[in-house]
C-alpha cells in the first residue's frame, strides 16, 4: 500500500456515535484536496487559511453537525467560486431562475474591474474564441482583417419585381480560398461560426466595385446554379466584413505586420482614367 500524503484528502470521522457522515460533509471532504484549498484561501482572502484548519475542527471529535453551519457551507460556497460554479465571473447554471440570474448581474456591476487580472485591452472571452475556431477560421479572421470587406452573392431565380423568386444558391465567395484554407468547401460552415462568435458579419451591401463580382459568378458553384435554370437568374450582391470586435480580435491574436493577404491585401485593377469622370476607390 501507498502512503498517503498529508493533505490530499480530509477523513472526516464521527467519534460521538459512530453516526454516518452526512452527505454534504461527504461530498465537500472528495474536494477538499490540496490544490483547491488553495484556491479557496485565495478566493475567502484569508477565511480559510490552510486545508489543516478544516481538519482540526473535524478531528478534535466535535461533532460533524456542529461544523456544517460554519465550515462546510463556507467550503462550499469558496469552492464553488473556485470552479467557477458561482461568484461575479461564474457560468450560469443550466435552468438557472431569473433570480440566479439578476443575483449574477448585479454581483458583476458591484464587483468592478480588476486590471491586475484583466488588461484593458484583452477582452476575456479571446483566449475561449481561440478554443472555440478551427485552423481555417483563424486564417479567414486574418485574412479579412488584412484585406478588408470581400464580395459574396447569392444567386435567385428570375421574377417580376422579385415576388416569387427562389434562392437557388447563398454566400457564394472566395473568402475560404483566399485565405488559404486547407477545405476551402468547408467556408459556409467557418463563416456560420465565426458569425456566431461575433467576429464576423454578412452585409446586404455591395462592395464599392461592382466588378469584383464578376470574378465570383464566375466560379463553378455560381455556374451551376445558372445553368439550373437556363440561365433565368439573377446575382444579389452581398459582402463579408470583419465586426468591430472581430477586427480587435485578429489585431491582438495574430501577427499581421508580416501578413499580405496572400497577395490579396490590396485590390488593383490597373484601371487607367481619361478625363474628370469619378474615380473608383
Amino acid at each position: 500500500m501507498t502512503k498517503e500524503e498529508p493533505g490530499d484528502e480530509l477523513a472526516l470521522p464521527d467519534k460521538e456515535e459512530g453516526r454516518s457522515i452526512p452527505g454534504d460533509a461527504v461530498a465537500i471532504a472528495r474536494v477538499a484536496g490540496a490544490s483547491v484549498l488553495r484556491a479557496v484561501g485565495a478566493i475567502t482572502k484569508g477565511s480559510i487559511d490552510t486545508a489543516g484548519d478544516i481538519a482540526k475542527e473535524v478531528r478534535s471529535g466535535e461533532p460533524i453537525t456542529e461544523i456544517v453551519d460554519h465550515r462546510v457551507e463556507q467550503v462550499r460556497h469558496a469552492t464553488a467560486e473556485a470552479l467557477g460554479l458561482e461568484g461575479p465571473g461564474a457560468k450560469v447554471r443550466p435552468g438557472a431562475t431569473a433570480g440566479d440570474l439578476r443575483k449574477r448581474g448585479q454581483a458583476m456591476i458591484v464587483s468592478g474591474w480588476d486590471p491586475s487580472v484583466q488588461p484593458r485591452d484583452v477582452h476575456p472571452s479571446y483566449a475561449s474564441i481561440l478554443d472555440d475556431i478551427t485552423p481555417d477560421e483563424a486564417r479567414i479572421v486574418r485574412f479579412l482583417a488584412v484585406a478588408g470587406p470581400q464580395p459574396s452573392i447569392d444567386i435567385r431565380t428570375k421574377a417580376l419585381f422579385g415576388i416569387g423568386s427562389q434562392r437557388l444558391a447563398a454566400g457564394i465567395s472566395m473568402v475560404a480560398r483566399m485565405a488559404g484554407c486547407t477545405w476551402p468547401d468547408h467556408d459556409q460552415h467557418y463563416l456560420a461560426n465565426l458569425n456566431r462568435l461575433g467576429l464576423l458579419r454578412f452585409s446586404e451591401e455591395a462592395v464599392a466595385d461592382y466588378r469584383r463580382y464578376a470574378f465570383i459568378e464566375a466560379q463553378p458553384i455560381a455556374q451551376e446554379a445558372f445553368k439550373r435554370v437556363n440561365m433565368k437568374a439573377i446575382s444579389t450582391y452581398r459582402s463579408i466584413y470583419l465586426s468591430r470586435f472581430g477586427e480587435q480580435f485578429a489585431d491582438i491574436c495574430f501577427d499581421l505586420e508580416s501578413y499580405n493577404g496572400g497577395g490579396w491585401a490590396e485590390y488593383e485593377s490597373g484601371d487607367v482614367y481619361l478625363g474628370k469622370g469619378p474615380r473608383l476607390p
